[in-house]
């Protein structure tokens, strides 16, 4: 890009999103760009540099992004033909029901007068239902430097990288817009242990500010987005689901587990590791055939 300038968004909860906005930022830096970098937190005002490129990164939520993606790009101004590169994130990767997930986030974008010039999936650790192996989860923490690179050079060398998703699974994207009322509904239901002090953590560390306190206890609204942050991040342990238990790993999930975990001293067989098609996903990422 001749302007080497670059505006990155993001939505995070659990902090794998995150991670990956700030490997893009680092990155991009590193390639002599000056870079603005916001997260979606709350009722947190962006700043961004005018007319510059836009990086959209989000994990996916109910085959779709989540809804502050879509709040945000409704209440920016209109461009005009600025170029946008949207980056999602899962633990499963580019499959089935996953392969739609940008469609409506793009298609806000281009309403706005972007250009969408690039889009891409991107792995993290799972933080739900599944959790991902541990070495699986070591060795995507440690290839995310490479993919972003990569993602930079593309869009550097002016590559344009537009995917089709499967018909089904535009079908998905639109039965998973229904799924984010469960997700409300979820977030309502949390149960509060004894072992809640009232410190007010899950407050300051939900994304979308679903959380206050009442009589020093916690108290769920209606705009939960199941990142599952409060339940993952309470220091007592103290949150629970209400319903659907099924959803939260029960080891919990946090990042620098991952990292802590002891290097990788042998050739780690990735075929056997993702066997079966529920991580052919992961499969084919970190064997680059994605």
């Amino acid at each position: 890009m001749n302007n080497k300038r670059i505006n990155i968004v993001y939505y995070s909860g659990t902090g794998g999103t995150e991670r990956v906005a700030k490997c893009f930022e680092s990155a991009f830096k590193n390639a002599g760009y000056d870079v603005k970098i916001g997260r979606l937190f709350q009722n947190t005002e962006l700043s961004h540099y005018k007319d510059a490129m836009l990086l959209l990164i989000f994990a996916v939520h109910a085959c779709n992004a989540p809804e502050p993606i879509y709040n945000w790009i409704e209440s920016i101004e209109p461009v005009n033909n600025v170029s946008a590169a949207v980056i999602s994130v899962s633990g499963g990767g580019e499959v089935i029901p996953n392969t739609a997930c940008r469609l409506s986030s793009i298609k806000k974008l281009e309403k706005m007068g972007y250009k969408v010039i690039y889009e891409k999936m991107l792995l993290m650790p799972s933080n739900w239902i599944v959790a991902t192996k541990k070495p699986l989860s070591k060795m995507l923490l440690a290839v995310l430097p490479k993919k972003v690179k990569e993602i930079i050079d593309d869009i550097e060398n002016g590559t344009i990288r537009r995917t089709k998703p499967f018909l089904i699974d535009r079908l998905f994207s639109c039965i998973g817009e229904f799924e984010k009322l469960g997700a409300r509904s979820f977030g309502q239901r949390i149960k509060v242990s004894e072992k809640c002090i009232g410190c007010g953590w899950c407050v300051k560390n939900c994304p979308s500010g679903n959380i206050s306190l009442n009589s020093n206890k916690p108290k769920f609204g209606n705009r939960c987005h199941l990142c599952l942050n409060c339940i993952y991040g309470c220091p007592n342990k103290a949150l629970e689901p209400g319903f659907g238990k099924f959803v939260v790993i029960r080891e919990g999930y946090n990042l620098k587990d991952f990292e802590n975990i002891h290097p990788l001293t042998e050739q780690v067989d990735i075929e056997k590791l993702t066997k079966g098609y529920l991580w052919c996903g992961v499969r084919k990422y970190l064997l680059d055939k994605d």
